[in-house]
């Protein structure tokens, strides 16, 4: 008996959103990021949005295509995303370095108490995209079957294991 692949509507439209991703990474290559305690530029932003742009072309075309390998490469993208956030949101100087920068642009000044509000809305909100990653990672787990079919293949054969 055949069913449909579990998992590939979920896939395919999450390797969509990815390669979206990639362009709009690729739209904001050399804009500054907060890193390691200050905002920075140049080669070192470039290369930051680069690491960005090929990890979400490579999970957009391995998720998209039910590549073995993008398997394994969704969990090694939520652990550096989640490093990444770390250093994000634990940098505090270099985050409230960054909100300066952005709000200088726009001539928009702020006191310490606003200041605070907004750094509380980025911790949270990082938190919870850091979830939805883990989230989605867990998924992946769930859905593991998906890439494993031979190639081609857009069914997959039940098998009598129980899990």
């Amino acid at each position: 008996m055949k069913t449909d692949i579990k998992g590939k509507f979920t896939f395919r439209t999450a390797a969509v959103f990815f390669i979206l991703s990639a362009l709009f990474e690729l739209f904001s290559i050399t804009s500054q990021v907060p890193l390691f305690g200050d905002v920075r530029g140049g080669m070192v932003a470039a290369t930051y949005h680069l690491i960005y742009i090929v990890l979400y072309l490579f999970l957009g075309v391995g998720l998209y295509r039910a590549k073995p390998w993008s398997y394994t490469l969704v969990f090694l993208a939520t652990g550096l995303y989640t490093l990444d956030r770390m250093v994000y949101v634990l940098d505090r100087q270099a985050l409230k370095f960054y909100l300066t920068a952005i709000l200088d642009k726009y001539e928009i000044t702020v006191g310490v108490p606003e200041m605070e509000i907004i750094l509380k809305a980025i911790l949270i909100a990082s938190g919870l995209i850091v979830a939805c990653w883990w989230g989605f990672a867990g998924y992946t787990y769930l859905r593991r079957e998906y890439f494993h079919q031979p190639a081609g293949s857009n069914e997959v054969v039940e098998t009598d294991r129980v899990l």
